[in-house]
């Protein structure tokens, strides 16, 4: 008897062994009871953003949602455990845990218990909480006056930047956001009538900030100016004697521009205007480009 044990041992353990993997084969083939996840990849508890969790149940089931740490310790019950029906679970998480406090930077998974499949499902989607907030730094600007009157010339400002990290560059203009990036990694942008560059003459204060992939705000940068101009005379009030010479600068990127004083009028391109004084009196000079205008008063003395 005791020569059949190893036998009867073996066969055993073969047994064993042979249901072991028939139970894990079949796992293998059955279908996962939750399919179509979709997990958001970073949140930051100070954003005020939420992080979508969204996935499909196959059967209905007592099912219930938390969040783990990288210990596999629950920071953060989202759903106790419920009847649903097979379909949709669309959940959020705000980066914080039961007690509403923000959760330590690192990742963190979402954990599904099916309890009528006794089944416990990690999503392989880590969610990265990050706190840290992106700095961005003026690199250079592309012109300190622009002329947005479509002409090709000087239309739009490019702004360079750096930013610490991959972060979406915000532009603000006298207080008010005029662009928004849209890429993570750019390190330039354009500002021009086609964005939001206001038709308005005069100095503008512009500054940048960024916004990092968490939705964390980072500190803005010192402001810097730029001037719109499309046409400017070099004097208000322009003096000269009868018999003489009008002489004043013309500011613009125009390749010409249009004169008028009295009923005499022209087309120049010089960024010198020298005209006949005439008689003595009082005038007003006006310049053109593209429909705007710069005037002076011209006085001619005896």
């Amino acid at each position: 008897m005791a020569r059949f044990l190893p036998v009867v041992l073996v066969v055993g353990l073969l047994g064993g062994s042979a249901a072991a993997f028939a139970v894990t084969e079949r796992l293998k083939l059955e279908r996962s009871p939750i399919f179509a996840t979709r997990v958001g990849k970073v949140v930051s508890p100070a954003s005020g953003r939420r992080v979508p969790i969204d996935f499909r149940v196959r059967k209905a089931d007592d099912l219930s949602v938390a969040i783990v740490d990288g210990n596999d310790h629950v920071v953060r019950a989202l759903i106790p455990s419920h009847h649903v029906r097979p379909g949709p679970q669309q959940l959020t998480w705000n980066g914080r845990d039961d007690s509403g406090s923000p959760v330590p930077d690192g990742l963190y998974r979402p954990r599904v218990h099916l309890a009528g499949e006794h089944r416990t499902i990690l999503l392989p989607n880590p969610i990265a909480v990050d706190t840290k907030v992106p700095h961005i730094s003026l690199t250079r600007t592309s012109l300190e006056v622009v002329s947005p009157d479509g002409d090709a010339i000087d239309d739009y400002l490019t702004v360079f930047f750096h930013t610490s990290e991959p972060a979406r560059a915000v532009l603000y203009a006298n207080g008010r956001r005029v662009v928004k990036v849209k890429s993570f990694s750019a390190h330039s942008l354009k500002w021009g009538k086609r964005n939001g560059m206001p038709t308005k003459p005069g100095v503008y204060r512009l500054w940048l900030r960024s916004i990092d992939a968490a939705g964390n705000p980072g500190p803005r940068t010192p402001t810097f100016r730029v001037q719109i101009r499309y046409i400017e005379l070099g004097r208000n009030v322009i003096r000269a004697r009868a018999g003489g010479t009008i002489n004043v600068r013309v500011s613009t990127d125009a390749r010409f521009y249009y004169w008028r004083i009295g009923p005499r009028h022209g087309r120049v391109g010089n960024r010198r205007l020298s005209l006949a004084a005439g008689a003595p009196g009082r005038y007003q000079l006006v310049v053109s480009e593209r429909g705007h205008k710069a005037r002076a008063l011209v006085v001619v003395s005896p």
